[in-house]
């Protein structure tokens, strides 16, 4: 082989290295849509965590425009409040979920007029179980 060729060779190597490194680091989970930063939903969990929990959907319905997705979830016998903007892929979960399916959702935790709610940053955030 010459020269040029080993340059090359070594190049492409480190090129390959470096997006599975890139990938491991960024964008690999455990397995089941939930992050391995995100933390279970608590009475502590604060504004600003990335949270999970299960629980069952009592109800969905879309805001008054139309444009984002509302969800209500029970999850240990309180009522989790979900929001799931447009462009977050809202129309995708409204298709994928029903009343009473049992869902595992991740998303960040916000609040909104005073009351606490999960803010889900993408479809594949939304789990049916």
């Amino acid at each position: 082989m010459e020269k040029e060729e080993k340059i090359v060779a070594v190049l492409l190597a480190m090129a390959i290295l470096s997006l599975g490194v890139a990938y491991v680091t960024f964008f690999q989970g455990n397995g089941e849509g939930i992050s391995n930063d995100a933390l279970q939903l608590t009475e502590r969990s604060s504004v600003g965590d990335l949270v999970y929990f299960e629980g069952s959907i009592l109800s969905k319905k879309f805001t008054f425009k139309g444009e984002h997705l509302l969800l209500s979830v029970d999850y240990d016998q309180n009522v989790v409040k979900v929001f799931i903007p447009n462009n977050n892929g809202a129309v995708d979960v409204d298709n994928m979920v029903n009343e009473n399916d049992y869902v595992r959702i991740q998303g960040i935790m916000d609040e909104y007029q005073d009351e606490r709610e999960v803010v889900v940053q993408n479809k594949n955030d939304v789990t049916v179980l």
